[in-house]
């Protein structure tokens, strides 16, 4: 994937923002649970045998006889993981612009944690797994590992997965708490969703919900009296007859599921958000990544 001057421009003016702290794995930009000598003052213990004398309070031991060391907070990097949705509804050839949209929110997510050190390892659920990249350099590798991802998915006889179960096995593979970003249709039923949110959130991560949706998702096509559908999950068909209020029970259907999503994340501590994959997905995305509060 290609970025332009201005996309990098745009991104290169973001920072990743955590709600909480995290234990790290090499120094980087962000405040750690950690105890040590950074720069901001966190609080104070008592000198021990050994401990750097530069670091005791000698006011305060003037002023209290007590000998106490100073301690800063340590400042490491987070590790991103990325969590797109393989499934059906999110790969089959007519419905391109879903996944489109979603790998430019992940490129553009990665490449704003790559520019602060932070480590990106991005899972595609039911396709393939990324190893962890490290650093601005690492761009390149990642945008042909999403491109090569499209490739192998992206096709009409894509195999149906099992959503939450492939959650649950990529959240297997997190090895350091951090942020996760979970990009999905999230057209599944409620418990499904909640499953494939709980098992990142089982791993101690701050999950953020991406949903990506197509215009085909919100409008059932207005030029036939009458059609045939296929689920692109399932694979049943049935005939459909198409008036105003068809179209209009099915807004009403769509409108209380995206809801409940809503409301089941906000009870889980998860930022939700959706996007519809409408015109650039360079823009889309951009105005994506503005939204989710994550990047400042």
């Amino acid at each position: 994937m290609q970025l332009s001057q201005e996309t990098l421009r745009l991104l290169n003016a973001f920072a990743m923002r955590t709600r909480r702290s995290f234990y790290g794995i090499r120094q980087g930009s962000h405040r750690s649970q950690r105890r040590g000598h950074g720069v901001e003052f966190a609080d104070y213990r008592n000198y021990e045998l050994g401990d750097n004398p530069r670091y005791i309070d000698w006011n305060l031991f003037a002023r209290s006889d007590k000998l106490l060391v100073k301690r800063y907070l340590e400042e490491e990097n987070v590790a991103l993981y990325i969590v797109i949705d393989g499934s059906r509804s999110m790969t089959h050839p007519s419905l391109r612009a879903k996944w489109d949209l979603a790998c430019h929110v992940a490129a553009f997510a990665s490449y704003i944690g790559l520019a602060s050190q932070d480590p990106v390892t991005i899972s595609v659920l039911g396709g393939p797994h990324s190893p962890r990249f490290w650093s601005g350099k690492a761009f390149g590798p990642l945008s042909s590992f999403l491109s090569k991802a499209g490739e192998s998915l992206i096709s009409p006889d894509v195999r149906d997965i099992n959503v939450p179960e492939e959650a649950r096995r990529a959240a297997t593979r997190v090895s350091f708490p951090g942020i996760c970003m979970v990009i999905s249709d999230f057209l599944l039923p409620l418990a499904d969703v909640a499953a494939t949110i709980a098992a990142f959130r089982a791993r101690n991560m701050e999950v953020h919900a991406v949903q990506v949706l197509g215009e085909s998702d919100l409008e059932l096509e207005p030029t036939f009296d009458a059609l045939t559908v296929s689920d692109s999950e399932t694979g049943e068909v049935r005939g459909v007859a198409l008036d105003s209020g068809t179209q209009e029970h099915y807004s009403g259907l769509l409108s209380d599921h995206i809801a409940r999503v809503r409301e089941h994340c906000l009870a889980s501590q998860v930022k939700f958000i959706s996007a519809t994959a409408s015109g650039s997905p360079s823009s889309v995305g951009l105005d994506t990544i503005r939204r989710m509060g994550l990047f400042v």
